[in-house]
């Protein structure tokens, strides 16, 4: 999970568990919440709305609905058994008007 601070970000699941001072248990209720159907739903949603660039897979947003018919089971039953790996996360510098550049 990088972030400004990758060096200080933890690694894997293990570590974002501590750093928060959850344990497995409340853990896996709050990713229960996370999979819950509305919750996907508003998700969802959330991304059509906005209309996003594809990330590392270069799924588009026309193309999700699909991808989740095919695929949701598998990537919720990961999430869920704490098996879940996701892509490296694709960095891109933004120019900006003033000629600095946003990450």
């Amino acid at each position: 999970m990088a972030g400004r601070n990758p060096e200080r970000s933890p690694q894997g699941a293990e570590g974002v568990a501590a750093t928060a001072g959850r344990t497995k248990s409340e853990d896996y209720r709050l990713m229960e919440q996370v999979v819950e159907p509305s919750n996907m739903r508003r998700a969802y949603k959330r991304v059509l709305k906005n209309r996003g660039a594809p990330g590392v897979d270069r799924l588009t947003v026309e193309e999700l609905k699909d991808w989740l018919m095919v695929h949701w089971p598998s990537v919720k039953a990961a999430l869920l058994e704490d098996r879940y790996l996701p892509r490296a996360v694709r960095r891109v510098d933004i120019p900006k008007p003033n000629g600095g550049v946003r990450t």
